[in-house]
C-alpha cells in the first residue's frame, strides 16, 4: 500500500532519493520523541494531503498580487515601498508564486527557485537539502521530512553581496492543514546578504498548524543577517525548526520578532560554528498573551578555535500567558580560545503571567569562556509613578517601558521593519493584542 509520505514525492515526480528520504522519515515518526524542551503536538490530527481552500494567480508584478496578500505583507510590517525590492515566494501549500523580481536578482548572484524545482536542477543538492536536520532527531524533523510539502531555494553565489533584502513569505490557507514548508539557503564563499521570513495564516480557518524548517548554509567568509517575523493567530500551532550551519570566518546574526504565538509556539533553533573565527549572534523578541504558550529554544554549538556564539532573549508576558526560554551555549574540545554569552529576560504585565528561563553553558575545552545572565521581573511601579506624574498616561508609560525594555534586540532589526514591532507594544500595553 502506498504510504502518505510516498504518495507525495510521487504526485510531485521528486527524484528517487528524495522520494525514499520521505518514507524514512514516515516510518521513525510513530516512535520519535518531540524535543524535550518542547510541549508535544498531536501531528496525526492534520492532513499532510489537504486540498487547497483558494487559488493564487501567477504573479508576474507587483500589480497581481491578490489583495489578501497585500494585507498579510503590510501586517507583516513590510511598507509599499519596499515591495518593489521583493524577492520571493509566496507559499500556499504545495503551490509557488515566484514574482519577476526573481530575475533582478539572479543578475546580482542569487538564484531563486522553488525547493522542488531547485532539488530536480541540481543534482549537488543531495549533500545539503535536509543534512542539517536528521529526521531521526526527533518528532518535529521526522514529520518535516516525511510530509513537506514546498519550500524555496535561496543560494547567494561566491563573493555576491546584496543590497536588499531577501524576503520569503510563508501563508497557511487550509482549514486542517500542517504546513511543512522548507527554506534551504546557502550563502557561498565571501557572499553578503539578508533575508526576511515571514510567516501567517488569514483570519478565517481554523486547525492549522506550521511545521516548518529553515536550513542555512553560510559559507567561508560569508556574512549572512536574517530577520524572521511571526505572526499567527490564536488557533494555530506553530513548530518552527531551524538549523545554521557557518564554516571558518563565516558570520550569522538573526534577529527573531515574535508578535503571535497563535495557540501554541516551540521555536527550535541551532546553530553550529564549524570553523575557526566563525561568528553567530542571535536576538529574540517574544509577546504572549491569554491562554498562549510559548517555548523559545535555541542553541549554539561552538565546535573549532576561536568561535564566538551570542543569544539574547526579551520576552513579555501579559494575562495568563505562559513563556519558556531555552538558551544553551556548548564548548567542544576543539573550541580553543572561545567564547560564548547568554542573556535571557522576561517581563511579567500581569500578577497571572509566567516566564521561566533555563540557560545552560557547557565547556570541554579548557581555554574556552562562556557566560550567561537570566532575569525575570515585572513593570517597576516606581518607574510608573514617575512617568504619570510627567503627564503621560498609565498605558502610554508602560508601552515607553516595553519599547525601552526591547531595544537592545530591535535595535537589530532594519528600521523599515519595527513597524509591526512598536504596534504590538503599544496594543499590549493597551491590554488589546
Amino acid at each position: 500500500m502506498e504510504s502518505i509520505a510516498q504518495k507525495l514525492g510521487m504526485m510531485r515526480n521528486e527524484p528517487e532519493w528524495v522520494i525514499s528520504l520521505r518514507m524514512e522519515a514516515e516510518k521513525y515518526l510513530k516512535t520519535a520523541p518531540f524535543p524535550s524542551e518542547i510541549k508535544p503536538l498531536d501531528l496525526e490530527s492534520y492532513d499532510p494531503l489537504g486540498k487547497p481552500d483558494v487559488d493564487i494567480p501567477e504573479i508576474k508584478s507587483l500589480d497581481d498580487i491578490p489583495e489578501n496578500i497585500r494585507k498579510m505583507l503590510l501586517a507583516m510590517g513590510v511598507p509599499e515601498y519596499e515591495w518593489q525590492k521583493i524577492l520571493g515566494l509566496v507559499q500556499v501549500d504545495t503551490s509557488s508564486q515566484v514574482t519577476s523580481f526573481k530575475d533582478y536578482f539572479e543578475k546580482q548572484g542569487v538564484v531563486v527557485l522553488s525547493l522542488l524545482d531547485a532539488i530536480k536542477r541540481f543534482d549537488w543538492l543531495r549533500d545539503y537539502a535536509f543534512r542539517l536536520m536528521p529526521y531521526k532527531d526527533n518528532k518535529i524533523a521526522a514529520y518535516h521530512t516525511a510530509y513537506w510539502n514546498g519550500g524555496i531555494f535561496l543560494w547567494i553565489k561566491k563573493g555576491a553581496k546584496i543590497a536588499y533584502p531577501l524576503h520569503t513569505y510563508f501563508l497557511i490557507t487550509e482549514g486542517a492543514l500542517a504546513q511543512a514548508d522548507h527554506a534551504l539557503i546557502i550563502a557561498d564563499e565571501g557572499a553578503e546578504a539578508t533575508f526576511i521570513e515571514g510567516c501567517t495564516a488569514p483570519p478565517l480557518l481554523r486547525f492549522s498548524a506550521h511545521i516548518g524548517a529553515t536550513e542555512v548554509y553560510v559559507k567561508k567568509g560569508a556574512k549572512v543577517k536574517g530577520i524572521v517575523l511571526q505572526n499567527w493567530p490564536p488557533y494555530v500551532n506553530t513548530r518552527p525548526y531551524t538549523n545554521v550551519h557557518v564554516e571558518e570566518g563565516g558570520e550569522i546574526e538573526v534577529a527573531v520578532a515574535i508578535l503571535g504565538n497563535g495557540k501554541s509556539a516551540g521555536r527550535y533553533e541551532e546553530v553550529h560554528l564549524k570553523g575557526r573565527g566563525a561568528k553567530a549572534s542571535i536576538h529574540s523578541i517574544s509577546f504572549v498573551k491569554e491562554k498562549e504558550h510559548l517555548d523559545d529554544v535555541i542553541k549554539i554549538y561552538l565546535e573549532a578555535e576561536d568561535t564566538h556564539g551570542l543569544i539574547q532573549t526579551k520576552g513579555v508576558i501579559r494575562d495568563n500567558g505562559i513563556s519558556n526560554s531555552y538558551t544553551h551555549i556548548e564548548a567542544s574540545e576543539h573550541a580553543c580560545y572561545s567564547k560564548g554569552h547568554i542573556e535571557c529576560s522576561g517581563l511579567l504585565l500581569n500578577p497571572g503571567a509566567k516566564h521561566t528561563t533555563y540557560p545552560g553553558v557547557r565547556s570541554v575545552s579548557p581555554s574556552s569562556e562562556l557566560t550567561h545572565e537570566a532575569y525575570v521581573g515585572r513593570v517597576s511601579e516606581e518607574s510608573l509613578t514617575y512617568m504619570m506624574s510627567r503627564g503621560l498616561s498609565e498605558e502610554d508609560a508602560i508601552s515607553l517601558l516595553i519599547k525601552g525594555y526591547i531595544e537592545p534586540v530591535t535595535k537589530h532589526i532594519p528600521f523599515e521593519y519595527l513597524k509591526e514591532v512598536q504596534r504590538i507594544a503599544e496594543l499590549v500595553a493597551k491590554g488589546g493584542f
